[in-house]
Parts: structure tokens; C-alpha cells; sequence
């Protein structure tokens, strides 16, 4: 990747591709939390791209897009950093709007279903909502009253599975008792 620590685009993958980021999820997140996910989204990608990972579950090099370990760390830094971050999207809207390419926020965003906070499952006994994902882990969203409370302006939490790159938006309304 052509990057550099400026914060300048590649012209081929974004970091965002790089790391499997939805920009969009990064932008609603408190810091604390886009931290958390852009950590996650590193171990992924290192797993993921890894040579013998690739060949255990019988890939072809050829037939997947392999990021290198730079790629891969040069991604995590610019990402984690609030503020080389907010660079980098600068320099994406600028090289789109150059480029002529449609806004990556306009564009519809993969990978997360919408639902509501009812049509969750509700465990007592962990005082924990969940829901199990397509990738096969029964509880791999999963989330606290206190993750609600802290997203009650807006009424949606963005939960994104434990085991795979697929997120849920979590609907919901305050009451006021």
C-alpha cells in the first residue's frame, strides 16, 4: 500500500478495506469504543491475512486479496489515532470528490442488520441482550443495559459480532418512567 504516515489514501485499498472497517462505524462510535473496534479489526486482519491461515482453510493466494503485515499495521495506526484518522477521511472525500466517486456515506453499507431492542433475546441471568450471527457463534452479539444508556441520545447501538466482521444496529426508545 502506497500510504504514508501523512495520512495520504492508497490508490488501491482504503484502510478501512484493509482492516474490513465501515468508515460509518467508526465516525457514530465514542473514541473509546472506535478504539476498541479498530483493535479487534487488527487482530482480524493479521488472522485473516496470514499466510498459513490462508492455506489451512485451503485458499489460493491468488484467489484472495491478501494484505501484507505493513499494510496491515500502517492501517491500525492511522485508524487508531483520532486524529490521523480524521486526516485520512479528509484526504478520501477530497480524492473522491476529485475522482468523481459517490460519497462512501451515501453508498449502502454491508454487513449490518437493523433490528429492534424486542426482537432480541434477553438473558436473565447475565443481564445481557443477544443474538446469535450467520457466522455460527449462538451469542455473537452481545451487549449490556449500560451500552443502551450510554447510546440513549440516539437510540442505536452499533454491536458488532465477536467472532466475524458482521454488525447489528440496535433500535430502541427511552422511556421515561
Amino acid at each position: 500500500m502506497t500510504s504514508s504516515s501523512a495520512g495520504r489514501p492508497s490508490r488501491t485499498a482504503t484502510h478501512y478495506e484493509v482492516l474490513n472497517l465501515q468508515p460509518v462505524l467508526l465516525g457514530a462510535a465514542e473514541p473509546r469504543d472506535a478504539s476498541t473496534l479498530v483493535k479487534r479489526a487488527y487482530h482480524r486482519a493479521l488472522l485473516r491475512n496470514h499466510p498459513d491461515k490462508a492455506a489451512e482453510a485451503g485458499r489460493e493466494q491468488y484467489d484472495v486479496s491478501m494484505f501484507t503485515v505493513d499494510q496491515i499495521s500502517d492501517a491500525y495506526a492511522v485508524l487508531s489515532s483520532p486524529q490521523r484518522r480524521k486526516e485520512y477521511d479528509a484526504g478520501l472525500r477530497m480524492s473522491r470528490i476529485a475522482g468523481g466517486g459517490q460519497d462512501e456515506d451515501a453508498k449502502f453499507q454491508t454487513g449490518i442488520e437493523n433490528v429492534d431492542l424486542d426482537d432480541l433475546d434477553f438473558d436473565e441471568a447475565g443481564q445481557r441482550w443477544y443474538r446469535s450471527c450467520r457466522c455460527g457463534n449462538d451469542r455473537g452479539y452481545s451487549f449490556e443495559e449500560e451500552d443502551l444508556v450510554e447510546s440513549s441520545e440516539d437510540g442505536v447501538l452499533l454491536v458488532g459480532c465477536q467472532d466475524c466482521s458482521l454488525w447489528l444496529k440496535v433500535h430502541f426508545a427511552v422511556v421515561e418512567e
